[in-house]
């Protein structure tokens, strides 16, 4: 608990706060532009319209969030000698496990509030039928596991490399990795460990190409997708602890 206290209190001028309510806010201007080109027929599936969608933007702007508040977290230590100090307190074990939880802690933060965010716009807007509490709640949960998962692979690379340039090279590309994989089939998506934002979506959606008209539906996904993503999960954990660990500072 004291080198989680520390982390936060290293963290604290880091315009950590900035960085979740500018990624907070892009998604909310996402969702109002969405929300702006939709018929009144169209917003009569309000709920599902708006967790879609959300499923969407998180592939595309939560990697690149998770990178730079890994990278935010970790380019500190690689300033003068206090990775050196730190494991003179600590083991490098610990101290990765601290960051680790520290990021954890964050990004539940940020989903929570999105979370309640999302319940008083469909309230708002008047969005028909009861609010699908269990769904938000169970959708925020697996977006934290995903991002969870990728700031594994975001804090080995910014614990490894004192450039933060490769980290947050990764974070984008992995952007582009999440959102273009949506359009292939879900055996390649599932080797994209970005594309697991699209691949536990609580909705799907048809498409009629004669007569556009586009509808979405709830579904659950399959018990292999949440197995391959503990593998992910597990995989970056394991390297990235190991890497760190040997890291010679």
């Amino acid at each position: 608990m004291k080198l989680l206290r520390l982390e936060f209190y290293k963290c604290r001028r880091r315009k950590i706060a900035l960085v979740c309510a500018a990624v907070l806010a892009a998604q909310l201007f996402w969702f109002w532009v969405v929300l702006s080109r939709q018929s009144a027929e169209e917003m009569q599936q309000g709920w599902m319209l708006m967790l879609y969608n959300f499923a969407v933007v998180d592939a595309i702007m939560l990697p690149v969030a998770t990178a730079v508040l890994a990278s935010r977290s970790c380019e500190i230590e690689h300033k003068g000698c206090t990775l050196k100090l730190l494991e003179t307190a600590a083991s490098p074990a610990q101290l990765y496990r601290a960051k680790l939880l520290w990021g954890a802690l964050t990004l539940g933060g940020l989903l929570a509030l999105r979370g309640a965010i999302l319940v008083c716009i469909g309230v708002t807007l008047g969005f028909p039928g009861e609010v699908p509490t269990t769904r938000i709640i169970l959708f925020t949960v697996l977006t934290w596991a995903v991002s969870v998962t990728l700031y594994l692979l975001q804090q080995g690379l910014s614990l490894r490399y004192a450039n933060q340039a490769p980290a947050l090279i990764c974070g984008i590309f992995g952007s582009f990795a999440g959102l273009m994989s949506m359009l292939l089939p879900s055996f390649v998506q599932r080797m994209v460990p970005w594309s697991y934002y699209g691949l536990l979506s609580l909705t799907g959606m048809n498409w009629n190409p004669t007569t556009h008209d586009t509808w979405f539906y709830w579904f659950w996904p399959p018990v292999t997708n949440f197995v391959l993503l503990a593998c992910w999960a597990i995989l970056f954990f394991v390297i990235g602890r190991t890497l760190f660990v040997r890291k010679e500072v």
